[in-house]
């Protein structure tokens, strides 16, 4: 008999933790301090920036990262998203990735699909030009990369590091430690 584990989850406090911390994708990535709001400022800063209604979401958090110094312009901002039930993930996942779609093929020619494994449960990814749009969903956790300025294998990595941080905070464990 196969074991039944509880979805991945992340309260609003975890949000803190399971953002990249300066250093965790690559010695040269840092960035400011993380934003994590929760309850109703979650809702409409999510639905904000989704244009989704962002049924059952409880809280959301943002961190924008670059390259430092000057000679590389290297820049990710991870944005995650918690929800109650697993589903509403799922639901805001797809109406996010679908809006990325849409601005995208509004600035001329359409994202293309490309493929990012970062051992989610979900994941939809597209490129436009140097620019790239991420999402992917852990159990109940939605998590956004838009990356610029970089590669895909580099982006494959922060995706891989979010969804691993995520993971990890889900299970209790410190990602920093």
């Amino acid at each position: 008999m196969t074991p039944r584990f509880p979805p991945v989850w992340v309260d609003a406090t975890g949000l803190y933790s399971a953002l990249p911390s300066d250093g965790s994708i690559g010695d040269v990535m840092v960035g400011g301090d993380p934003v994590v709001l929760q309850g109703d400022d979650a809702v409409k800063g999510c639905s904000e920036l989704t244009k989704s209604p962002c049924v059952g979401v409880q809280a959301f958090g943002n961190r924008d990262m670059e390259a430092r110094g000057s000679a590389d312009e290297a820049r990710v901002e991870f944005t995650l998203f918690t929800f109650a039930e697993a589903k509403d993930a799922s639901t805001m996942a797809k109406d996010l990735a679908e809006h990325e779609r849409k601005e995208s093929a509004g600035y001329g020619e359409p994202a293309e699909p490309v493929t990012v494994d970062a051992s989610a449960d979900e994941t939809e990814a597209m490129q436009d030009g140097d620019h790239f749009e991420v999402v992917m969903r852990v159990g109940a956790v939605v998590a956004h990369l838009h990356a610029s300025d970089t590669e895909l294998d580099g982006v494959e990595h922060a995706a891989k590091v979010q969804i691993a941080r995520v993971k990890s905070v889900s299970n209790g464990i410190n990602p920093d430690r």
